[in-house]
């Protein structure tokens, strides 16, 4: 059996070596062995310390396929549970950072943004596609962490949307993060082992490790 793609050979000395994968197995290790025990020079036969070291080895390989195969079995073992967790948000309203979001105009775009620090004032900032901006929410002052913001006010038409929020505090401004809330649609559940992904409207993809915030 290979191990991620490396498969085992033996060298010139007798010994174990990893290399381009070439379909060997135990047992043809073991008829290596044997071979080199049938036709070793009588005259200078292999110490059986030099035998007891390649099947050191070969068992040392052996066991390096058993824990790749749990490995394995535990990686898809967490996938299938995050899974199962993931397809439970079906319907439900996720926050996830990103600051671009398509809209039908039937409703505002919700979400927050994170203040490291109390702000004397919040605005929000609405732009179209092309970087024009077409609207603001002035969440007046807020307390460090999270503020939530709603464009509703606004009745924005369809279409594609960047969001960006500045707090000031002593005359200085600061540009700070935005996250958007939005529904799941669907979960995309990729192979190899990677991160299940949200399907969230308007938004697109998102890594299911990116959500911050759960609601109804």
């Amino acid at each position: 059996m290979d191990i991620n793609g490396i498969s085992k050979t033996l060298t010139s000395n007798g010994g174990v070596q990893l290399g381009e994968s070439n379909g060997l197995q135990q047992k043809d290790f073991m008829q290596m062995l044997l071979a080199e025990v049938n036709n070793q020079d009588p005259l200078e036969p292999k110490s059986s310390t030099d035998f007891v070291a390649q099947l050191a080895q070969i068992t040392s390989v052996e066991n390096l396929e058993s824990l790749n195969d749990s490995i394995s079995g535990m990686v898809s073992s967490m996938q299938y549970s995050q899974a199962m967790q993931a397809t439970g948000l079906v319907g439900k309203t996720v926050t996830v950072p990103t600051s671009v979001v398509e809209t039908t105009g039937e409703e505002g775009i919700q979400g927050e943004v994170s203040l490291p620090a109390n702000a004397q004032s919040v605005r929000v900032l609405v732009s179209d596609a092309i970087g024009q901006i077409v609207g603001e929410v002035n969440l007046g002052a807020q307390a460090r962490g999270d503020s939530k913001f709603d464009t509703s006010s606004l009745n924005l038409d369809p279409g594609v949307y960047s969001i960006s929020a500045i707090a000031t505090n002593g005359g200085e401004q600061l540009k700070v993060p935005v996250s958007i809330s939005s529904k799941v649609e669907s979960v995309v559940i990729p192979g190899g082992g990677s991160e299940v992904e949200l399907n969230v409207a308007g938004i697109g993809a998102m890594p299911l490790s990116q959500v911050s915030r759960v609601s109804e």
